[in-house]
């Protein structure tokens, strides 16, 4: 991926992240990129990578992100834990398809 394809994609995330947050004005960009980026971090600690699933990668990362900027935590582990339940369930299942490097099945196991 060119740096001008990466940016293109930085930029369309933070778009989608800011409507996800409901946040219509530039003045905390910086801010919101910088909470984007401690999720990532989070998330690789994590054995996340948005490559296996991107829609349930951004989905999770906005969730942390809305916490951390809405003043409910401090930190990714605060925010990550802190987030609605159906994001903790994509965590979760992200974390078993990019451990397994396969499809898991609704009960747990990973498929064959």
């Amino acid at each position: 991926m060119s740096s001008e394809e990466k940016a293109a994609l930085a930029e369309e995330r933070l778009a989608a992240c800011k409507q996800y947050m409901k946040v219509d004005y530039p003045d905390d960009d910086e801010l919101i990129c910088g909470f984007m980026d401690m999720c990532a971090e989070y998330l690789a600690g994590a054995g996340c990578v948005r490559e296996v699933s991107p829609a349930m990668y951004d989905i999770i990362c906005y969730a942390m992100v809305l916490n951390m900027y809405d003043g409910r935590a401090d930190d990714a582990q605060q925010a990550a834990e802190s987030v609605p339940k159906i994001a903790r369930q994509f965590l979760t299942q992200l974390k078993l398809r990019c451990q397994y490097g396969e499809e898991v099945a609704a009960d747990g196991s990973a498929g064959r």
